[in-house]
């Protein structure tokens, strides 16, 4: 099923938090725009953009011993930011 801005499965939270990104060809710093259930809209930018579908690993970095989750890249707004969504396996 498709969702779109104005059909979400989730409720969004506007919320500011510092996270750390990394990626095969890099590690970058972004900042949370809104939270959700299911991910989250990240306000940053890559050197090298990833590509809709690309896994990640991300970070809090406004917690002490966070632990690290695994998000798929599912929209990428050029200038702007990005939307992950939350991988349903954790990491150990």
């Amino acid at each position: 099923m498709q969702h779109t801005r104005e059909n979400r499965r989730h409720l969004r939270l506007a919320h500011r938090a510092k996270v750390q990104l990394n990626s095969t060809q890099e590690i970058i710093i972004a900042y949370t725009r809104d939270l959700s259930d299911s991910g989250l809209y990240l306000l940053g930018s890559f050197n090298s953009p990833p590509k809709i579908g690309d896994i990640l690993e991300i970070m809090l970095l406004d917690i002490e011993d966070a632990m690290i989750r695994r998000v798929v890249i599912r929209r990428i707004d050029s200038q702007v930011g990005f939307a992950v969504e939350f991988c349903e396996e954790n990491m150990e």
